[in-house]
């Protein structure tokens, strides 16, 4: 059999395996609390592993092999400093945002800064999934068209509809599921690549002296440099404190100390995927120094049988699969609780209706963005800086809550939006990453908020809306 049938065929056959596990959860998914949340009916164990996979996309497996082929294995701290966000969230966040009792960060912000906030917050975690599915889309798509030999096209259109009927069908649940096997096989294919560039390395003549003739950088934990080393932190440690996937999980467990112990699950299981993803890296540097460094870890496709290759390559794609599922999950529960239920108040029966539709809408959404505007990659980082503001203003919720105003609040994350964009467009002047701005413009906003208006009368405690 002709070597990229058998690879298609396996991948093909992996991407309808995961979508018919997901939509048999539409037998446990028939109203709309079990479709956004799960309450008690994923434990403790699962719940990390998804946390962990929702921040394991195509950037933490190819991109950090990609950034270890160029400077070393500090690209390790792409996902290495995903690991030490759940930690920190652990310790300080999740059980807090599992006392609150909701399933989005916009209901989270709302009960200390009313619904105006939540509005605001909504619109802007919308804008931020869609822009991440997008990217994430695309990265996919291209990646699969070229080892699989199809259009880009027909690769996008593939991904959104296993994606959408993955969601619309199975819900959280539905997803959840699906992700534990995307999780088992991105471990699965970044444990063949690593295995086989360990293999050529020891094989090839030269490869080990090659490998110690490596410029000194390639092994030094600061390789990639102070500045991107923190701005990766600011940003990594602020995407977990704010996503709506993470609060979706946490949200369907049922005490405090299980949203804690997830939380540590999910820090300890990222740890490998950067190191080993910062191996491959440098391993293709070594072994390939002339390829393009986008290259780092699919060129070990070319360089093993086809059967371990459609294993490994389906791992790769299990990666975006990841990402896309708990975006248009996200989105869908911000529309629905924020916008939907609210404006329209349905019955159960309507409600899961228009959640199913909504889901559907969003998975089409991306589609022609994705065909005809992939340069919206270049976005990514802008979407997870408006995440870290948001993150700086739920950790004052939880540590300051009578720092400022309610209106102080919106205004802050308003203008943290507005120059993001601003700084962003401009290019991020003096090498300023912009998720600095990010961080540091939201305490400033309500700093001076506090010290010139009216302060908040409420008490520690969340309002009742």
């Amino acid at each position: 059999m002709d070597r990229l049938l058998i690879i298609f065929l396996i991948v093909i056959a992996y991407i309808i395996g995961c979508t018919l596990v997901g939509m048999w959860s539409v037998k446990r998914t028939q109203d709309t609390s079990s479709f956004m949340n799960a309450k008690h009916q994923m434990g403790a164990v699962m719940v990390g592993f998804l946390l962990m996979s929702e921040v394991i996309g195509a950037a933490s497996t190819l991109g950090t092999a990609q950034s270890a082929f160029n400077k070393g294995i500090s690209a390790s701290w792409n996902v290495l400093s995903l690991g030490l966000g759940y930690f920190l969230y652990s310790k300080f966040m999740a059980a807090k945002y599992q006392k609150l009792g909701v399933y989005t960060i916009s209901g989270a912000l709302a009960k200390y800064y009313g619904n105006g906030m939540r509005t605001v917050v909504s619109l802007a975690m919308i804008y931020a999934l869609i822009i991440l599915t997008v990217a994430t889309m695309v990265g996919g798509a291209a990646t699969l068209a070229t080892l699989l030999d199809m259009p880009i096209s027909t690769a996008v259109f593939f991904i959104a509809a296993a994606a959408t009927l993955n969601v619309t069908m199975g819900g959280i649940r539905g997803v959840g599921y699906a992700n534990i096997i995307h999780t088992a096989a991105k471990f699965l294919g970044l444990g063949i690549v690593s295995f086989v560039a360990w293999q050529m390395l020891q094989t090839k003549p030269g490869a080990m002296e090659a490998l110690h003739n490596l410029p000194a950088m390639y092994f030094s934990p600061l390789g990639m440099g102070p500045a991107t080393l923190i701005a990766w932190t600011v940003a990594n440690v602020g995407t977990i404190f704010a996503t709506q996937y993470v609060m979706q999980c946490i949200g369907s467990l049922s005490s405090p100390s299980d949203a804690q112990k997830a939380s540590l699950i999910a820090s300890v299981a990222i740890l490998p995927i950067g190191l080993v993803a910062a191996f491959i890296g440098i391993a293709a540097k070594v072994l390939f120094p002339e390829i393009s460094s986008v290259k780092a870890l699919p060129i070990f496709f070319n360089h093993m049988n086809p059967w371990l290759a459609g294993l490994g390559v389906a791992g790769v794609a299990s990666a975006t699969f990841v990402t896309i599922l708990v975006c248009q999950l996200g989105i869908t529960a911000l529309v629905m609780s924020d916008f939907y239920t609210p404006y329209f108040k349905p019955n159960e029966k309507q409600s899961m209706k228009a959640t199913r539709i909504i889901s559907i809408i969003t998975g089409l959404i991306p589609i022609p963005f994705a065909i005809y505007a992939p340069g919206i990659l270049k976005t990514v980082f802008f979407a997870r800086s408006i995440r870290t503001s948001l993150a700086a203003i739920v950790i004052m919720m939880f540590y300051l809550p009578l720092f400022g105003t309610k209106k102080g609040a919106i205004t802050a994350l308003i203008c943290s939006i507005i120059l993001i964009t601003a700084w962003t467009l401009l290019g991020e002047p003096w090498g300023i990453p912009n998720v600095y701005i990010a961080a540091l413009t939201p305490p400033l906003v309500m700093g001076i908020d506090h010290l010139f208006f009216k302060k908040l009368k409420n008490d520690p405690s969340p309002q009742t809306n």
